[in-house]
């Protein structure tokens, strides 16, 4: 998919809009109503000029949305209305702005297959990726010699693609010579299955066997597929023979990759296996304040601080929530405010649990976990027996409410923000190193869950 703008001139009507239309139709059953309402319908197809289809947007927000989240299920459509030799081409049309006047950053997919805006600056480093962000980089910077094969896995939407492709863009920056691939399993597949069926299975080969860096994104798909298996294999000997850098992202460790032949898991395990976790609330909120810095919008901290709250463990789910925000408030005029967005949110996420979690909720259930009393954690005495649980509350609080450190602060007995903070800090940095207390903390949360009405 292409993202941009074409100049308006010596353009030729014909039928963009019926095969949009197509497009949506095939869309509509296969997107979740209100995503279809708020990202698609607002869409319509302007004009074809060759074998481009360009299709009008509301803002930049929609040209970001739609290309991370409906890139591949729209080409797929394309095909099926239009046949494969077709492209789209996004543009954003702002309110009292023509689109021969409007300049963008162009996002596409190059002849590498890597989208440029993958990088390692864009990439926002926290505790739970800070090893495989370190790793990633390594190799780019030394392709085939540090850690090879590089294997990165995670849950869906951690960072595993924005990592692999910014190795490939790093090296196609600092390294022009090199020969650098991306591409997902399943593609793989699909491309060697076309080579059998057209007798091209050699130019198939030659074709990955040889590139100097190549990037497999999704290799969980190979479970259970003996003949992808045989030819992943296959290539992969080949590259690492000759000192090529291969490395591979998956959902899973591949030891849990089901049905996977012993001799591919032993390659997959013979350079660096390292995982993602989910971001940290510090993580979040750095992550959030780069998407609005890179949007070009000021967000205040309380909005920020309640989307992380809200999405806690998934990155491309906690950026489309703050895109969601600003297109919907760009679109209607409405004031982006926490009220505001709390509604938006409710309508896209659902609205939170009844039973969320009070101050006072858990005041109550760690005073009695810890056998001390409400007042005592509101109090100002600091002896051990009661600055332990207090930290415990605090830290609870701060990680299962909405409120601010001032608030949480305000009802702790008035303490001040820097010294929530550090009592938050400190049973996070307790539970990390201590699993007993971990699994006390969780076992408070989990009564607190139980008990609240």
């Amino acid at each position: 998919m292409i993202i941009g703008v074409i100049p308006v001139e010596n353009i030729q009507q014909d039928k963009a809009d019926e095969i949009w239309n197509g497009v949506l139709s095939i869309l509509s059953d296969k997107i979740p109503p209100q995503s279809f309402k708020t990202w698609l319908e607002p869409t319509k197809g302007a004009f074809t000029k060759g074998n481009i289809l360009t299709v009008d947007v509301p803002n930049m927000f929609f040209v970001d949305w739609i290309e991370e989240h409906y890139r591949d299920i729209i080409e797929t459509a394309l095909n099926s209305v239009a046949g494969g030799n077709i492209s789209i081409k996004l543009n954003p049309i702002e309110k009292g702005i023509k689109p021969k006047t409007r300049k963008v950053k162009l996002y596409h997919i190059d002849a590498y297959n890597l989208q440029k805006r993958y990088t390692f600056d864009t990439f926002v480093v926290g505790s739970g990726n800070r090893f495989a962000n370190a790793a990633t980089l390594a190799v780019a910077k030394s392709p085939g010699q540090a850690y090879n094969p590089l294997f990165i896995y995670g849950a869906v939407g951690l960072g595993k693609t924005h990592l692999l492709q910014a190795i490939g863009n790093y090296i196609r920056e600092n390294n022009p010579d090199l020969k650098v691939y991306y591409t997902s399993c399943e593609k793989f597949l699909n491309e060697m299955v076309d080579a059998i069926q057209n007798g091209a299975t050699i130019q198939f080969k030659k074709r990955y066997r040889g590139k100097d860096i190549l990037l497999i994104d999704d290799m969980q798909f190979i479970q259970n597929k003996e003949g992808l298996q045989e030819e992943i294999f296959h290539t992969f000997n080949s590259l690492h023979d000759k000192g090529k850098q291969v490395v591979m992202t998956s959902d899973r460790p591949p030891i849990e990759i089901e049905g996977i032949e012993e001799r591919l898991l032993s390659r997959f395990q013979w350079g660096l296996v390292c995982d993602l976790k989910p971001p940290d609330f510090e993580t979040r909120i750095a992550i959030l304040k780069k998407k609005a810095e890179l949007a070009g919008a000021t967000v205040s901290n309380d909005i920020l601080h309640y989307i992380a709250h809200r999405v806690k463990s998934n990155i491309r789910e906690l950026e489309g929530a703050l895109v969601t925000l600003l297109a919907l408030t760009s679109l209607t005029d409405m004031q982006l405010t926490l009220e505001s967005s709390e509604q938006i949110l409710n309508d896209i996420l659902g609205r939170e649990k009844i039973n969320k979690l009070t101050v006072e909720k858990i005041q109550e259930v760690v005073s009695d976990h810890y056998t001390v009393t409400p007042q005592a954690l509101r109090g100002k005495r600091r002896t051990r027996s009661i600055s332990f649980p207090r930290q415990v509350a605090i830290y609870i609080s701060r990680e299962y409410t909405n409120l601010p450190l001032k608030a949480i602060g305000k009802a702790f007995g008035g303490r001040d923000h820097s010294t929530v903070l550090h009592d938050y800090e400190k049973i996070k940095s307790l539970m990390e190193k201590n699993n007993e207390i971990k699994d006390d903390v969780e076992l408070i949360v989990k009564k607190a869950k139980n008990t609240n009405v």
